[in-house]
């Protein structure tokens, strides 16, 4: 369902190229379920990110030109939000690949998979200072393995799994509006394509996978 209330952006005729050291190109994670593989990004986080992420990912799906962003026509491209604040692309008017975006550390993440659905989120173990209530997120046994990976911070495995927590519920399209933190598990870590790759079972079990990120955590979630 789309919220009639949300305003959609359109992309810009001519938006600002960032230099290579402000963008991170496109990379792809494949493996993370049965579809189509994720591709996933970074750009400073100003007015402009989302756009330039779009088009940068958009161009890097399977069967796209490489560095093609251009043949995405100004106007073609635009973003709505769904009631829960889930994004969906719509191109030329009908729904395009699913996308995920999350900012942490000055920088917005973005994530798109052609089929299936997507989440990503990034965190800081800033976040998670003592004085935080890590009772009403994290279970012990959730703790107590993602600490071993994190050389023992609490703050930084807190990190961690939230980032895989909310990374799933946003590949649901429900965030925590419906889950409570506490009521998604992460379980059963392996290491994986430079990461950890986990089972969150949120009503439902998905596959993700998270990575060391700028000092925190980047994760990625997919629903199909």
């Amino acid at each position: 369902m789309v919220n009639a209330t949300a305003s959609p952006w359109t992309i810009s005729p001519a938006p600002h190229r960032p230099r290579w050291s402000e963008a991170a190109a496109p990379q792809v994670l494949a493996g993370l379920g049965p579809g189509e593989p994720v591709i996933y990004a970074s750009d400073l986080a100003e007015a402009c990110a989302k756009d330039r992420l779009v088009r940068r990912l958009l161009a890097s799906l399977p069967g796209q030109e490489t560095g093609g962003a251009g043949q995405w026509a100004p106007g073609t491209v635009s973003l709505e939000l769904t009631a829960l604040g889930q994004p969906r692309l719509i191109l030329g008017g009908q729904p395009g690949p699913a996308v995920s975006f999350s900012q942490a550390a000055g920088r917005i993440y973005a994530a798109m998979t052609p089929t299936g659905q997507v989440g990503v989120d990034a965190a800081m173990p800033a976040e998670f200072e003592p004085g935080y209530p890590l009772a009403r997120a994290f279970r012990l046994a959730e703790l107590n393995w993602a600490r071993p990976l994190c050389g023992g911070n609490t703050s930084n495995a807190a990190a961690l799994l939230w980032t895989l927590k909310e990374a799933a519920v946003k590949a649901l399209g429900v965030g925590f509006h419906f889950l409570a933190p506490l009521a998604v598990e992460v379980g059963s870590p392996r290491p994986w394509q430079g990461g950890w790759r986990v089972l969150v079972q949120a009503g439902r079990i998905l596959p993700a996978w998270a990575r060391p990120e700028a000092g925190g955590w980047l994760a990625i979630a997919r629903y199909d």
